[in-house]
């Protein structure tokens, strides 16, 4: 049996005595997309956090996140590369694009300052920003909504990671734009051969993204398995519930809402 990149094992996780996460196990392989979905409050972006080593200082945690697939203890924006859910609110308002880029690869891939700026400006061609060279010099204001995505996929890319972890990060951008923003990212982590867990409540883009799929209900990790099984034979009434709930665009306007019962569960 193939070594697992990731492997997280019995994981809890509380704010101020309030459980977040209550024993959750996932393993995830080299190159491997994982999903997890679930409604908001049910520890999805807690366990991008945890995994990502990002929690918050009050958060108490116990169980293991271990990475068989690394020779050493990962390192965020080296080894582990995030994307948040709101780019304006993960970019630096006061600092150039350009430096911020420039400033993780640096840290991170121990190039000099001319050399992290020549690669801050190919990410952001790999990205699409139009006229990367001269836009270097631009602050995060003067940009879009989908494009300060791209600048944070660039910066997030920067440090040369294994894994990169997305957490929502189309929920704040309109319906075209967030097409265009997951088309990039997935075009990116094939060509890089990145492991990537994205956490996502649309379940239409984890059945066309994920490789496996994880579902969390009230912090509790309810099932898991490959994407075509959890979402065409759902085990658990959670997933099923779920899915249910999942609107097309093609729903009749007069069709009632699925709702989820927390008494069926």
């Amino acid at each position: 049996m193939t070594e697992p990149y990731l492997q997280v094992k019995n994981l809890n996780v509380s704010y101020a005595a309030i459980p977040a996460l209550a024993n959750v196990s996932i393993d995830l392989a080299k190159g491997e997309r994982l999903a997890v979905i679930g409604e908001s409050g049910s520890g999805k972006s807690t366990l991008a956090m945890a995994i990502a080593g990002l929690l918050p200082k009050q958060a108490r945690s116990s169980g293991t996140i271990d990475f068989p697939g690394l020779s050493h203890s990962p390192k965020p924006g080296k080894d582990i590369g995030v994307l948040f859910q709101d780019p304006s609110g993960s970019l630096d308002p006061v600092m150039k694009i350009g430096d911020q880029i420039a400033e993780v690869a640096m840290t991170h891939q121990g190039i000099s300052w001319i050399a992290a700026r020549v690669r801050a400006a190919q990410l952001l061609d790999r990205v699409r920003i139009p006229k990367p060279l001269s836009r270097l010099n631009s602050y995060p204001h003067e940009f879009s909504g989908g494009q300060k995505q791209r600048i944070a996929m660039a910066a997030a890319l920067a440090g040369n990671p294994s894994l990169l972890i997305a957490d929502e990060p189309t929920s704040a951008l309109d319906t075209v734009v967030q097409r265009h923003i997951v088309d990039l990212l997935d075009e990116l982590v094939r060509e890089a051969g990145l492991t990537l867990l994205f956490v996502t409540h649309d379940i239409a883009l984890a059945s066309e993204r994920a490789d496996t799929i994880a579902v969390l209900y009230q912090g509790r990790l309810v099932e898991t398995g490959p994407t075509v099984r959890v979402l065409g034979e759902p085990e658990h009434p959670y997933t099923r519930a779920l899915i249910n709930t999942h609107i097309s665009l093609d729903t009749p306007r007069a069709k009632r809402l699925a709702e989820i019962n927390v008494a069926d569960l």
